[in-house]
């Protein structure tokens, strides 16, 4: 179970790049505050992934919407996604605290590196939902918070 959702965290967060990918035309956007809370240490980067329902968040062949790598923080970080169309989304993170861009394991592949998607949401084989990890973003709309587990 463990090793089924490490292996998809991992492609999850793939070839983490900062910045967005492409923006809706059209739609109204405003900025997503994105509250990080449980980090360990000041070690590496925090990978962070958002995906759109349309994007595969816990399929194989998924491609995220807007990815970010940023300074891993002891404690909480607040991160700041400006002109994030309004909208759904799912949000994966991993704690890469040797910057190798991938999540490590260790016996049965647990987990050694902490990681957390939206709502908390966890999955029972693998990765959660995407209907299970969705959260509204709206105009004024209070920060996503996310609880790193390590």
């Amino acid at each position: 179970m463990k090793l089924l959702a490490t292996l998809l965290i991992s492609s999850l967060l793939a070839d983490i790049d900062a910045g967005a990918l492409d923006a809706d035309a059209g739609v109204p956007s405003a900025t997503m505050q994105v509250e990080i809370t449980g980090l360990r240490n000041d070690e590496g980067h925090v990978l962070l992934a958002l995906y759109r329902p349309q994007d595969g968040f816990s399929e194989t062949k998924q491609t995220a919407f807007r990815k970010q790598t940023i300074p891993a923080h002891a404690g909480t970080l607040t991160v700041q996604l400006d002109d994030l169309p309004i909208g759904t989304y799912a949000i994966a993170l991993i704690h890469d605290e040797n910057d190798n861009l991938k999540i490590d394991t260790g016996f049965f592949g647990i987990p050694t590196e902490g990681f957390c998607f939206s709502r908390g949401a966890m999955g029972l084989f693998g990765p959660p939902s995407f209907k299970d990890a969705a959260v509204a973003h709206l105009e004024g709309g209070g920060p996503q918070k996310l609880i790193v587990k390590y």
